[in-house]
């Protein structure tokens, strides 16, 4: 079932290029922003990550109206999360606990152009993506969860391994631009509940990603 948004994609186009015989191929590299966040019942988000991205970008278009791409890039994901230091007999202290991963990621996109003298793609597809960190383990003395009391509250640190694994989940966006460079807008929605990766806990909790992108592409061709 959650894998299916994987399919649609790919039919829909087979079906196109059975009766269109003009096929245009096209091959370039992609570079922009990324600005991530995470949702999550363990943690209040104080600001999402603003980072760079790098990759490539393939097309195959079989005909004037539709398109199939394809890309790879190496991004940076994550939010810094609110977090307090208890003190005896005084007001928790105010910090923030950086959760920030790698994530190695291929997305899929249909895209329909709404006419044929139109420089516009709107797009529909997904994502699977690889994450991996090195978080530093040594603030174990920041807490998140709950941001009054130290009993319900739980180490900030503990939540690291969250950010090594899988991720996947739906990807729309637009496309503006023909020929050889095309500006790109993305929004991605992490499906993949990412507390999942953690050993030794209670099921329940939930930490997902997203993702606004905004990046440019210049095809070789």
């Amino acid at each position: 079932m959650q894998h299916r948004f994987w399919l649609a994609p790919v039919l829909v186009l087979l079906a196109v290029v059975s009766v269109d015989a003009q096929i245009r191929y096209q091959l370039g590299f992609t570079t922009g922003v990324n600005y991530s966040t995470l949702r999550s019942d363990r943690f209040t988000t104080s600001v999402g990550r603003i980072a760079p991205l790098i990759g490539c970008s393939f097309a195959v278009a079989p005909g004037d109206l539709l398109e199939l791409n394809q890309e790879i890039v190496l991004s940076l994901g994550g939010a810094e999360a609110r977090a307090v230091y208890f003190r005896a007999e005084q007001k928790p202290e105010e910090h923030t606990y950086a959760y920030y991963y790698y994530s190695f990621e291929t997305s899929l996109f249909v895209g329909f152009r709404p006419g044929r003298d139109i420089p516009v793609l709107l797009q529909a597809g997904g994502f699977l993506g690889a994450n991996f960190n090195a978080l530093n383990r040594s603030l174990r003395e920041l807490m998140i969860l709950d941001y009054v009391n130290i009993n319900k509250a739980m180490r900030a640190v503990d939540l690291n391994d969250a950010f090594s694994g899988l991720d996947y989940g739906p990807a729309v966006g637009l496309a503006l631009g023909e020929g050889r460079w095309r500006g790109n807008i993305r929004y991605y929605l992490g499906l993949k509940n990412l507390y999942d990766y953690i050993d030794f806990v209670q099921p329940g909790p939930g930490i997902r990603t997203s993702a606004l992108r905004a990046s440019l592409t210049y095809f070789l061709k």
